[in-house]
């Protein structure tokens, strides 16, 4: 990936020192008074030594200060979340001794502000965006290895996979900052009315549509199962649990798709059929109002879902979600800083410190990325967090923390695919649909999305 390196230097600041002589004193005799005289002289000659020397002094330790620098910072925290990271940023802007100032600029409308910028020869010095960004905007990334020999952070408390997110070719191009999964959760009171257990969720995709169907109540327009075939990251972190990735690399190193003849995918799509065909699982475009309604046992969301279910006074539970065929598998999303091309020295610097202040435990036992994982419900990315005690105190984070930190992360297809917001967005609606609504066979279904697939993966080899 082609790097552009901009490289600004600064000027050095010097700082003087004011200096103040010392008074005379005087005496009523001539002697005295010559006496004086010429203590006073050899006093000015001493004060004047003393003076250079301190004067030489200031100006060594002048030299050797950090001059103030200022980090812009972009990013799309428009949320609560965001009004959380301004109070940090502004933590940091107050405490570090550094004289680093991060101006931080929040804009819903992210893409757009970058592409005007980066086009202009402008921009922020620091970033914080999805990984998949680096296909993007990768010619205005810069690699961020040295960040492990130029701070105290360690690469190897941070989780490998989510790092492989970030990297591309041996080269990080962001540090991990929020780790994006999906969970199954659900309504423990309906649990309980079916007579499940009410504290533990299914552990497979067998046990989802066996409680589904118990505790499924067309009476009271209650279903078990809240599948929603317009949600496609919802389908995606679903359908691969049953037959993995949908696009990796073939045995000659170029991209391939895998959809047609993926009996694991057919599965699912003859699973969640059944479930509407049996009235199981309602077939409608927003099972999230029903599940905060009270209507739905179980889903698949993300963390933000949990907001809403508290708001909604609903007694839930939430943990990963089920393994399917294709074995363990923890699929994210990373989002991290990127330092860009935009960025001096002295910034890049004044950047990584601010990084390694998010990561850094202070005497008190706080961190920043402690109390964003705590305050935001996402689970950490840090293995130093996972066993710290706050951290496990905390049994929302827990219940979505994958504990098996060895399994890989890869979300519907290897993370190095350029085109995986194509495949979401473009492929699984043609798969999930025909199904339910045309009644087409899932084989068929699965052939035509190869087509699709091919031609996007195409034009990445």
């Amino acid at each position: 990936m082609k790097k552009k390196v901009l490289s600004v230097l600064m000027s050095a600041a010097m700082v003087m020192s004011a200096l103040t002589g010392c008074g005379s004193s005087s005496s009523g005799s001539a002697a005295n008074a010559a006496e004086s005289k010429a203590e006073e002289k050899s006093e000015e000659k001493n004060e004047v030594t003393e003076s250079k020397d301190t004067e030489e002094t200031a100006t060594e330790d002048a030299a050797t200060e950090v001059k103030p620098v200022t980090v812009k910072f972009w990013n799309s925290f428009t949320g609560s979340d965001g009004d959380k990271l301004v109070e940090l940023v502004n933590k940091f802007n107050d405490e570090n001794k550094d004289g680093i100032t991060v101006e931080m600029d929040i804009s819903s409308n992210l893409d757009e502000q970058l592409s005007s910028a980066f086009a202009a020869g402008e921009g922020p010095a620091l970033l914080l965006f999805s990984s998949a960004s680096r296909f993007t905007y990768g010619d205005y990334m810069q690699s961020m290895n040295d960040i492990f020999d130029k701070t105290s952070l360690d690469k190897n408390d941070f989780i490998e996979s989510y790092v492989d997110y970030c990297s591309e070719d041996g080269e990080t191009y962001l540090i991990p900052f929020q780790i994006v999964s999906f969970y199954l959760y659900w309504n423990k009171d309906l649990f309980e009315a079916a007579g499940l257990d009410p504290e533990k969720g299914p552990q497979t995709w067998d046990e989802y549509v066996e409680y589904s169907k118990a505790i499924t109540d067309a009476s009271k327009n209650i279903y078990g199962s809240g599948l929603c075939y317009a949600y496609n990251y919802q389908m995606a972190h679903v359908i691969q649990r049953f037959g993995d990735l949908a696009v990796t690399k073939d045995d000659s190193g170029k991209w391939a798709a895998n959809f047609e003849g993926n009996t694991g995918y057919a599965k699912f799509l003859d699973m969640y059929k059944g479930l509407v065909d049996s009235g199981d699982n309602p077939l409608t475009d927003d099972t999230d109002s029903m599940m905060t309604a009270g209507q739905l046992g179980m889903t698949i969301n993300g963390p933000w879902l949990s907001s809403g279910m508290d708001t909604a006074g609903i007694n839930y539970g939430i943990t990963t979600v089920p393994t399917g065929d294709a074995g363990a598998m923890n699929s994210v999303e990373v989002l991290g800083f990127s330092v860009t091309t935009v960025a001096t020295d002295e910034e890049k610097a004044a950047a990584y410190k601010f990084i390694e202040w998010w990561n850094t435990m202070d005497a008190d036992g706080n961190c920043p990325a402690l109390t964003w994982s705590l305050e935001n419900g996402c689970p950490a990315y840090l293995k130093s967090l996972i066993e710290n005690e706050q951290y496990q105190a905390n049994a929302k984070v827990m219940a979505m923390t994958n504990k098996d930190t060895s399994v890989r992360s890869d979300f519907i297809t290897s993370s190095a695919f350029p085109g995986v917001g194509q495949i979401i967005n473009d492929v699984l609606p043609q798969i999930t649909q025909p199904v339910l609504f045309d009644g087409k066979p899932a084989e068929d279904v699965l052939k035509d999305a190869q087509t699709l697939a091919d031609d996007i993966v195409s034009k990445y080899n």
